[in-house]
């Protein structure tokens, strides 16, 4: 018997052809007997309750609304399985959860959070060499920028950031970034599935390698350390959202960015469990591994 699955997804004009990976979802779904249905996750007249898994994937309109978006995860949550669970998006979507990580043992790249002016001068200062800017709240590069030391572009693009009401988290650019990119870890399940390298983003002087935002990718092999790294990760991360949130089962999916530092040890970006692109159209095979992921917890019996 085939389950009924939504992939909630941002309006058309939102997600036009960016999402590449919804076609492989299809196609994989379609193979692991699944009913895969795209519905836009603001849309009123969705009967949420008359799946059996609900999905977060491309809901890439949120930052524009974001008190209805976690209002929203929460209201799904009361009349279906949502997947990842609301509070565990709801604590990702803020970049502070890197500080959590911190707090846990996992190596990120150094982190300060500023909620005022001066917190960000001082903390601008106190970066010796290329610095990063961002909201913590932020996607798609979107307010971020990358500037050399002592340019009052990162001030100003602080100040921006928050005049937004949104505090500003600065980090020392990490210089193996604008060579050679990051690494990013997709984790399905709680099992390693692939991992892609994705080239440099952001330009010095607080601009987008090409003047645009696009992902430059190719597969790449997991290294031993690397592959420690990604499992102890994976590992706080579930000591934490199952002591804050009572989740006891593996997430349904995770990635984890990566990058080598000036000494040579390697890093935590990110840890995205909202929404992230998979880069199946790099790793195709991935797509099944993820299918038969969905199948299963689709399959378990309905919530009382």
């Amino acid at each position: 018997m085939s389950v009924r699955v939504a992939f909630a997804t941002a309006p058309p004009e939102v997600v036009a052809d960016h999402d590449t990976d919804r076609a492989l979802h299809v196609r994989a779904c379609a193979a692991a007997g699944i009913e895969l249905e795209h519905p836009v996750w603001s849309d009123p007249t969705v009967d949420w309750a008359s799946f059996d898994l609900v999905v977060v994937r491309a809901t890439w309109d949120y930052l524009s609304h974001l008190h209805r978006f976690v209002d929203w995860l929460s209201e799904v949550e009361r009349v279906a399985t949502l997947a990842n669970p609301a509070p565990v998006i709801t604590w990702n979507l803020d970049k502070r959860y890197l500080l959590d990580l911190d707090a846990a043992g996992v190596p990120i790249v150094p982190s300060r959070v500023c909620t005022q002016r001066d917190e960000a001068a001082d903390a601008l200062a106190a970066v010796h060499g290329e610095v990063v800017v961002k909201p913590v709240v932020s996607a798609g590069s979107r307010l971020t920028g990358r500037f050399g030391p002592a340019d009052p572009a990162a001030s100003r693009l602080a100040g921006t950031i928050l005049d937004e009401g949104t505090p500003v988290l600065v980090q020392p650019a990490v210089a193996s970034v604008a060579v050679s990119g990051e690494v990013s870890t997709l984790i399905f399940g709680g099992q390693v599935s692939h991992t892609v390298r994705k080239g440099p983003l952001l330009a010095l002087g607080g601009g987008l390698v090409g003047d645009s935002y696009v992902e430059r990718l190719a597969p790449e092999t997991l290294g031993r350390r690397s592959r420690r790294l990604v499992e102890a990760t994976s590992a706080a991360v579930a000591d934490l959202v199952a002591a804050r949130f009572e989740v006891g089962a593996p997430l349904l999916y995770a990635r984890v960015d990566m990058v080598v530092l000036d000494d040579g040890t390697e890093a935590v970006l990110e840890v995205e469990l909202a929404e992230p692109s998979f880069f199946l159209d790099t790793v195709p095979a991935a797509a099944g591994r993820f299918a038969a992921e969905v199948a299963r917890r689709a399959s378990r019996p309905a919530r009382p």
